[in-house]
């Protein structure tokens, strides 16, 4: 092993925690320049079996639930909590929890890997089981078309030992594709009950069309954006059968209840999250622990009730004694999602959303075009919102021509500010802030300095 770049992310990670930086990328970025091979070479010293997780949404809840749930089996566990995905990120993680010898005492490992930088990194870790939660459109301008972050995705499964086992989000067409002559162990995932909540298909669906004959899809049941039950009328082909299946569902403001079906047993689940989504990330980190072996005990007492939310992902807190829900949104879907998850909560509104354009949130923001905000307008009971950001003009006017008043629409380019003011205006409603990227950095810096916590 070529301790040299080791050493260097030592210093850098000491450097960056004396001077207040969260550090959790340029570490691993310097390292790496030095010592090319670093995360193959350190991550060889994980005892047990290694687990990815990758998509467009839900990778870092999941990948989350997933080492929580190993953490409270006993196990020492190595896992990139802050969501730093790209090679630089699960570099400095290895170097964090490895001795100045590039060793590393953990038993297992959980990896967030972002979609694009799965080709880079898939093969350094050798993962047992690869977990692919969905793929939707998301910053065009920095990732290209979503056909090309599929294929490399698949390409790079393509090169995992056979014995690899792939777990797939099957009521998500492009990601259920991917098992298609894949020569791997799949495993499917996915809702057998029919949700009733009344969502059709997002304005941002992408997979419309059978990609073995190009028939349009069909779908018996959506559950939110393009996932669902779903079937080509001129081939035949449909959503795969589930090895793990979600039925019984119940979503409430304290969280949700379902039971997962996996061969003869029923399994019954209980988290905290909120969301319909979140039912797809529970039940991906539990079939992904039971396919580890995990005892049930530890997953369903411990694992999944000590999982706690990083920092702006469905955190709940207060603003000024006022209860507050900060959520990331990133892209058109995820917005969508986390506009259904407050209309289930079914309680008056008050809504900040953040909008910055920085290079990490993508240059474009058409993409708030292609929410359905209309369809939550109208079943929300919405009091006040304020926009924020470098294009809080954009997002004020993408929700006038949703249907929201002006009267009830307040601009304030400064975070900060607007975190001040949403409180004041607020008695029984519930804060929803809802940024994206760069914004949330912003956030997070304000709940620090304010000594907020969730």
């Amino acid at each position: 092993m070529d301790l040299l770049g080791v050493v260097l992310g030592k210093f850098v990670i000491l450097g960056c925690k004396l001077t207040g930086k969260n550090g959790t990328s340029l570490p691993g970025k310097l390292a790496l320049k030095i010592s090319p091979n670093l995360i193959k070479d350190i991550v060889k010293g994980v005892k047990n079996e290694k687990v990815v997780v990758t998509g467009t949404n839900g990778k870092t809840t999941t990948s989350g639930l997933i080492a929580e749930i190993l953490k409270s089996s006993g196990k020492k566990v190595v896992h990139n909590r802050e969501g730093a995905n790209m090679l630089s990120g699960i570099a400095t993680v290895l170097i964090k929890n490895s001795d100045f010898f590039g060793n590393i005492n953990k038993d297992a490992g959980v990896f967030e890997v972002d979609e694009a930088n799965m080709p880079l990194v898939l093969n350094d870790i050798n993962p047992k089981i690869v977990v692919v939660t969905n793929f939707f459109r998301d910053q065009l301008d920095r990732y290209g078309e979503l056909d090309i972050t599929i294929k490399k995705v698949k390409e790079s499964l393509n090169r995992l030992p056979k014995d690899s086992m792939l777990l797939l989000n099957a009521d998500e067409p492009f990601t259920a594709s991917l098992g298609d002559d894949l020569n791997l162990n799949v495993m499917y995932y996915g809702i057998l009950d029919k949700l009733n909540y009344g969502y059709s298909l997002s304005p941002a669906f992408e997979q419309k069309y059978c990609p073995v004959c190009g028939g349009k899809y069909v779908y018996k049941d959506v559950f939110y954006g393009q996932l669902g039950d779903y079937y080509c009328p001129k081939c035949g082909k449909s959503r795969p059968n589930l090895d793990f299946g979600a039925l019984d569902i119940k979503l409430t403001e304290d969280g949700i209840s379902f039971k997962i079906k996996y061969k003869d047993k029923l399994i019954n689940i209980k988290s905290h999250l909120n969301g319909a989504y979140n039912i797809y990330n529970v039940m991906s980190s539990v079939a992904t622990n039971i396919l580890l072996g995990t005892p049930l005990s530890y997953i369903i007492q411990a694992g999944l009730n000590n999982y706690r939310p990083i920092a702006g992902r469905l955190q709940t807190t207060y603003l000024k004694g006022k209860k507050a829900i900060i959520n990331l949104i990133k892209n058109p879907i995820g917005f969508d999602s986390t506009l259904n998850m407050l209309r289930e909560i079914n309680k008056p509104l008050n809504l900040l959303i953040a909008i910055n354009d920085n290079y990490a949130d993508g240059r474009d923001v058409s993409w708030l075009w292609d929410v359905d905000i209309e369809n939550f307008v109208s079943h929300a009971k919405i009091n006040y919102v304020v926009t924020s950001g470098l294009r809080a003009e954009d997002m004020a006017l993408r929700l006038k021509y949703a249907g929201i008043d002006p009267k009830k629409i307040k601009i304030i380019n400064s975070i900060e500010n607007a975190l001040d003011y949403i409180p004041t205006v607020t008695n029984e409603e519930l804060i929803a802030v809802l940024p994206n990227y760069t914004s949330l950095h912003e956030v997070n810096t304000y709940m620090k300095s304010r000594g907020v916590k969730a």
